[in-house]
C-alpha cells in the first residue's frame, strides 16, 4: 500500500515538474524575444529641476475621486464604504458612488506597453527570491525611504491617522500591509483583471489620496515639503521596492540575467502606472530605474528627527519579530550592510564593528548560494518556489495577525483631525 502511494506521489511530482519546466522555458523564450526590443543602455536625464517640479504634482484621478466622496461629509458612511472595499475584493458595494466605480474601472486599465510575458517572468523571479526581497524591504527599502526627509514628514504625520498611534502593534500592521501589497502584486496572476495585486494597488492609490486630502485640509506646508505623496516621493518609493532591492540582492550574491532584470523591473513599471505615476516618471528599463532611485535618494536624503523616529520604530519591529533567529546586533549589522554608513548614520542606526558587518555578509551570501544552486535546477526551482510561497505567508503572519490591507477612516480622525460628519 505504501509503495503504491509513493509511486503515485512520484508520478504526480514528475508530471508537475515536466509541466513546470515546459511552462518556464516558454516564458523565458518569449521574454528573450521581447528583450531584443528593449534598449537596456538608454537612461533618462533625471535632473534636479525635473524632480523638484514633480514634488508639486499629485494624482488627479484618485484625488478627484476622494474629494467627491469626502464632499458628502458623512464619516460613518465613508467608513462603511471603505470597509466594504477591503472585505470584498471582487466587487464594490451596491451603493458605491459612481465616482468610485469610475476610478476602479479606469485605474484597472494597463498601459499599452504592458507585456504579459515579461510580467509572468518578473513574477516568477519574485517567487524565486521572495523571502530575500521581503527581508530587504525591512532592512533597505523602507529605511532608505525614511532617509528622504520631506517624504518622512508625510509618513510621520500619517501615523496619527491610527487610533493606536505610537504602538508597535500599529507600526507592525503598517509594515505588514506594505509587505502584502508587494506579495499580492508580484505573485503570479497578481496583475490580472481582478487579481489581488491589481486590486491592492488600486486600494493603495486611494489610500494615498485619502492621506493627501486630510493633510492638505490641516495646514500641510506644500512650499516646504512639496505636495503630500507627490510624484517624486511615489517614484522614489517604487524604486526602493524594485531597483534598489535588486541592488541589495547583489550585495548578498544574487545576480540576475539581463532578461530577468528587465522582466522584474517591467512588473514594477506596470505597478507604477496602476498606482498613479505619470508616464514621464516611469523608468524605461532596469538601468534607468536604478538611476532614478539613486537620483531621488541623493536629492532628498537629509537629517530629520521624523526619519530617526520612524527608523527607531522599524528597528524595534525588527528586534521583536526576528527573534530568535537574529539579535539586535545582527539586525543593526544587516541594515548597515544594505544601506552603507552614510544613510545609516543619517538615520541614527547604531554603529557596529566592521567585522560584524563582514560576518553578516558572509552568512547571508552562504545562504543565498545554496538557494542559487537549487534555483539553477528547474525541478528544484519548483520546490523552492513552493517553499518560498509558504515562507512568505509565514513572514506576513509573523509581521501581523491582519490578513487584509487596512483602509478606513479611524475614530482618531474625529479627534486628532476634527473631521465632522456635518455639512
Amino acid at each position: 500500500m505504501l509503495t503504491k502511494i509513493f509511486l503515485i506521489l512520484l508520478i504526480v511530482f514528475i508530471g508537475l515538474s515536466i509541466s513546470f519546466i515546459i511552462k518556464n522555458r516558454r516564458i523565458k523564450k518569449r521574454a528573450l524575444e521581447k528583450l531584443k526590443n528593449i534598449n537596456t543602455a538608454e537612461t533618462t536625464d533625471w535632473t534636479t529641476e525635473k524632480l523638484a517640479a514633480k514634488r508639486h504634482v499629485m494624482d488627479p484621478l484618485a484625488d478627484k475621486t476622494v474629494a467627491a466622496i469626502m464632499a458628502k461629509k458623512e464619516v460613518n458612511t465613508i467608513n462603511h464604504l471603505f470597509e466594504s472595499i477591503v472585505l470584498d475584493q471582487n466587487k464594490l458595494p451596491d451603493d458605491a458612488p459612481e465616482e468610485l466605480r469610475d476610478f476602479f474601472k479606469q485605474s484597472a486599465i494597463l498601459p499599452e506597453w504592458a507585456d504579459q510575458d515579461l510580467i509572468n517572468m518578473g513574477q516568477q523571479i519574485y517567487l524565486r527570491h521572495g523571502i530575500w526581497i521581503g527581508i530587504l524591504l525591512c532592512y533597505k527599502s523602507l529605511p532608505e525611504c525614511y532617509a528622504c526627509a520631506n517624504g518622512a514628514e508625510v509618513l510621520h504625520r500619517t501615523a496619527r491617522l491610527n487610533e493606536n498611534h505610537g504602538s508597535l502593534k500599529a507600526f507592525s500592521r503598517r509594515i505588514a500591509e506594505t509587505a502584502q501589497f508587494v506579495v499580492f502584486s508580484m505573485s503570479p496572476d497578481g496583475l490580472d483583471p481582478k487579481g489581488k495585486g491589481l486590486i491592492a494597488t488600486q486600494k493603495v492609490r486611494l489610500i494615498h489620496a485619502v492621506i493627501r486630502y486630510y493633510l492638505k485640509e490641516h495646514n500641510w506646508d506644500a512650499e516646504k515639503y512639496g505636495e503630500p505623496i507627490n510624484q517624486e516621493d511615489l517614484a522614489g518609493t517604487l524604486m526602493s521596492f524594485s531597483a534598489l532591492v535588486i541592488e541589495g540582492l547583489g550585495i548578498i550574491g544574487i545576480e540576475f540575467e539581463p532578461v530577468e532584470l528587465e522582466a522584474y523591473i517591467h512588473c514594477w513599471r506596470v505597478i507604477g502606472h496602476i498606482v498613479g505615476l505619470d508616464d514621464d516618471m516611469i523608468p524605461i528599463n532596469s538601468a534607468d530605474a536604478l538611476k532614478l532611485g539613486h537620483s531621488i535618494l541623493d536629492k532628498e536624503k537629509a537629517p530629520s528627527e521624523q526619519a530617526k523616529a520612524l527608523t527607531k520604530a522599524l528597528r524595534d519591529f525588527q528586534n521583536l519579530k526576528s527573534k530568535p533567529i537574529l539579535g539586535e546586533d545582527s539586525n543593526t549589522a544587516l541594515m548597515r550592510l544594505m544601506m552603507g554608513d552614510e544613510v545609516s548614520d543619517l538615520l541614527a542606526v547604531p554603529s557596529v564593528s566592521p567585522e560584524k558587518i563582514t560576518k553578516m555578509k558572509k552568512r547571508m551570501t552562504f545562504l543565498t548560494k545554496i538557494g542559487e544552486v537549487l534555483d539553477k535546477s528547474l525541478v528544484f526551482s519548483m520546490v523552492l518556489q513552493f517553499f518560498t510561497k509558504f515562507g512568505l505567508l509565514l513572514l506576513l503572519r509573523r509581521m501581523s495577525n491582519s490578513s487584509i490591507i487596512n483602509f478606513y477612516l479611524p475614530k482618531s480622525l474625529t479627534q486628532d483631525w476634527r473631521a465632522r460628519n456635518q455639512p
